[in-house]
C-alpha cells in the first residue's frame, strides 16, 4: 500500500479499503409539489357549476345589476358603486359563448380570492353585437356570481367605467 492509502486505511479502521469513486451524482432541481387534491377539488367544483343550468337565471330590474350577500351592510354596495374600492384586476368576457364565459368567470373569481384580490371589474358587454341585440351574458353573470362563495357584492359600474356593460365585484 502506498503511504496515502495506508493513512486512509488507518483512519477508516483496520481492514477497510477505500473504493475508487470517479462518478459525481448529477444535480437535479427539486420538483415543485403539485397540489393534486386542490386541483381535483377545483375541477369537481367547476364540473358541478357547469352541470347546473343557469340559463334561466336573469335579473329583470332594469339595466342595473345589484347583489349583496346576506349579513353585509347595504352601505357596501354604495361604496362599491362610488368607486371607494381600488379595482385590482379585470376580466373581459366579450366574444365568449356562455359556457366559456362561465368557466372564465369562476376561474377568475377563485384565483382572485386565492391571491387576496378584493375588488375587480368584469366586462360583460351591452349585447349590441348579440342576436336580438340583447345582453346574453349580463343575464347569466349575476347568477354565476351569486353562486360563488367568494363574492360579497356586485353592482353595475358608473357610466365612465362601462356603465351597464360591466360590474364591480367585491370578493371576500
Amino acid at each position: 500500500m502506498s503511504k496515502n492509502n495506508k493513512g486512509m486505511s488507518e483512519l477508516l479502521g483496520a481492514g477497510v479499503k477505500k473504493i475508487k469513486q470517479d462518478k459525481i451524482a448529477p444535480f437535479r432541481k427539486p420538483v415543485p409539489p403539485i397540489p393534486k387534491q386542490r386541483l381535483l377539488d377545483d375541477e369537481r367544483v367547476m364540473q358541478e357549476l357547469l352541470a347546473e343550468s343557469d340559463e334561466t337565471v336573469s335579473f329583470e330590474s332594469g339595466d342595473e345589476l345589484k347583489f349583496l350577500r346576506s349579513g353585509y351592510s347595504t352601505r357596501l354596495l354604495k361604496k362599491l358603486r362610488r368607486g371607494d374600492f381600488a379595482i385590482q384586476d379585470e376580466l373581459d368576457l366579450h366574444g365568449l359563448i356562455a359556457n366559456e364565459a362561465k368557466q372564465h368567470t369562476h376561474h377568475f373569481i377563485n384565483e382572485c380570492a386565492r391571491d387576496n384580490v378584493r375588488a375587480v371589474r368584469i366586462v360583460h358587454g351591452k349585447g349590441r353585437h348579440s342576436a336580438g341585440r340583447e345582453p346574453v351574458l349580463k343575464r347569466m353573470l349575476l347568477g354565476w356570481l351569486k353562486k360563488n362563495e367568494h363574492v360579497v357584492a356586485v353592482v353595475s359600474t358608473p357610466a365612465n367605467d362601462g356603465g351597464t356593460g360591466a360590474v364591480y365585484v367585491l370578493i371576500n
